[in-house]
């Protein structure tokens, strides 16, 4: 029986043709002997937005730090001689106008990374950009672009989607650009959409999924604009050694569904670059399943030993033995982030998580065994979910206090459950519903799509006693906070001795959770004015989320709400 797909057919092929190869080699080479900067080349902007989501305490980190998919399209383009700046405003008060103001200064080429909660900024951004530089080309990649691309070449400014991994095609993309061939080369270019002469929507071909990570750059992060602010580069940073994750979740998109690695020989000459040019001293590994294939996880623990780094990943709770975590554990691990999402059995059968309880409690006794923290990470309100099961849920969350992240499920474009909330009527628009996904803080007030039934403050009680089960995160003397973020949640209580043996008392006295500040005009998006009232009164009637409290942003930078 042939393997059934839940994403997109495309993402699943591979990028083998001899164009790719070409910019394989491209990389590879310029690399070694970055070309110089060419002023005569098409200046690219590219801008990262802002995120709602909070992270919790000690973990801020991940929010400020500079991230592989802008950094290496900066990169290709900066080692190929284009004049190239990343514009950052994940965190401005008015990430819309901040973002248009240096846009307008000195741009030929726009690029936009697009996340799932970042639609109407990129949308309102490429408006404002259409309107006084027609000229300007804009080029969106990224998650959201590709599991949507006709919501965007139709309902936004877009004039190139750049489909899945995009260091190949933004090379040919400029190249292109650059000889004043596109009108000739687009239709040949893979793996994008585009705008034909009457403003549809046409497809390329795909591209495929690049087969060999060792093309890759190392990642040059002075093009992030941090680096040139007074406190410099924060010495954390999210990277990776995989793409891709061999399993297929109904809830979770990945723009690289197929499980592609860089050799070890790739990834010591990475890490000896970061830690060399940038002082890196903790690394988020962000591989979907960091710990998949025993022997490469092996191989890798032996190459980020040598460079004295802590440092946390993501991995399942099936790939978790003693031979991994003794590797993981002398090599820096200081905490291990697992899916864990349910206890259900029925839950985590609709979901395909390949889980269940025993494996969880086995790869939990294993991580502390083994001398590594253990963070699970939960959702409230999955298909199947019963009082029952979530209840056990809380219960188990309270008595180990390991919790990292707990959030209400969210209907991912692309994903099964994205589908089927459309076919179900809880979406009344897909462009309803990418709005609506821009308010969603990670917090126990946000509003949420109630597709398991359960009553309301069922849901609500669960996730409000999992959140005060939170352990505490690996950087608690983060340094970098940005001048503009907000703080949640006082929490007195410290947990087990566990957190306090590692974070002290108080940890989280001052506050649980921080981010930035929602975008001015995100009270737009609540499910009172997107979604049907019977929708919206199932996931958001007994509390107001952020967006629905927003008032003008006050001037402190201390907001504790």
């Amino acid at each position: 029986m042939p393997r059934q797909l839940s994403l997109a057919p495309e993402l699943y092929l591979d990028s083998n043709e001899s164009v790719d190869h070409r910019y394989m080699a491209q990389m590879r080479e310029q690399d070694e002997t970055p070309v110089p900067t060419d002023s005569g080349k098409p200046r690219f902007t590219l801008v990262v937005g802002p995120s709602p989501f909070t992270m919790m305490r000690g973990w801020e980190f991940f929010l400020t730090s500079p991230y592989e998919g802008a950094s290496y399209i900066s990169t290709v383009l900066h080692n190929a001689g284009y004049p190239v700046r990343i514009v950052d405003v994940r965190y401005a008060l008015d990430p819309v106008q901040e973002a248009y103001r240096q846009i307008m200064d000195g741009t030929d080429v726009l690029g936009i990374c697009t996340f799932e909660d970042n639609f109407p900024f990129v949308r309102e951004l490429m408006d404002l950009v259409r309107g006084a530089r027609p000229d300007v080309p804009i080029i969106c990649g990224g998650s959201l672009v590709t599991s949507v691309p006709h919501v965007f070449m139709e309902h936004t400014a877009c004039d190139i989607a750049v489909i899945s991994e995009g260091e190949i095609t933004i090379l040919e993309l400029m190249e292109s650009y650059h000889n004043g061939s596109w009108d000739k080369d687009l239709p040949d270019i893979k793996g994008i959409c585009y705008r034909g002469e009457d403003g549809r929507m046409r497809r390329t071909r795909p591209r495929g999924q690049m087969m060999d990570l060792d093309s890759l750059p190392r990642m040059r992060l002075d093009l992030w604009p941090q680096s040139k602010s007074p406190m410099g580069l924060q010495p954390q940073l999210i990277t990776s050694y995989s793409r891709g994750c061999k399993m297929d979740c109904s809830f979770c998109y990945r723009t690289t569904p197929q499980v592609r690695a860089k050799s070890p020989e790739k990834m010591d000459r990475d890490l000896d670059w970061l830690k060399s040019q940038y002082g890196i001293d903790f690394a988020f590994f962000v591989d979907l399943t960091f710990s998949s294939h025993r022997r490469q996880t092996l191989e890798m623990c032996d190459v980020i030993k040598g460079y004295d780094l802590r440092w946390t990943c993501l991995t399942r709770c099936a790939d978790m033995d003693k031979p991994r975590i003794d590797a993981m554990r002398d090599s820096g691990a200081d905490i291990i982030l697992y899916g864990v999402e349910s206890l259900g059995s029925e839950v985590l059968r609709e979901a395909r998580k390949g889980n269940s309880e025993n494996l969880t409690v086995r790869a939990m006794r294993t991580t502390f065994e083994g001398g590594v923290r253990f963070g699970a990470l939960l959702i409230v309100g999955l298909p199947n979910e019963s009082e029952e099961s979530l209840n056990h849920m809380v219960d188990f969350a309270e008595q180990y206090h390991h919790v990292t992240r707990v959030k209400y499920l969210s209907a991912m474009p692309g994903t099964t459950v994205y589908r089927q909330a459309i076919d179900s009527g809880l979406m009344r628009s897909e462009v309803d519903h990418l709005n609506w996904l821009s308010v969603e803080q990670a917090l126990h007030e946000d509003e949420f799509l109630n597709v398991s039934g359960l009553p309301e403050a069922a849901c609500r009680d669960a996730y409000q006693r999992i959140y005060n089960s939170y352990s505490p995160g690996p950087v608690m003397d983060f340094q970098h906070f940005p001048e503009n973020f907000q703080y949640f949640h006082p929490q007195p209580d410290d947990g087990l001795e566990r957190s306090t043996s590692y974070a002290g008392t108080g940890w989280r006295s001052a506050f649980s959770s921080a981010g930035a500040a929602l975008v001015p005009g995100s009270e737009r998006f609540t499910l009172d004015k997107i979604a049907d009232p019977e929708v919206a009164a199932a996931g958001s009637s007994l509390m107001l989320c952020g967006a629905k409290k927003l008032e003008p942003i006050p001037s402190a930078s201390t907001l504790v709400v």
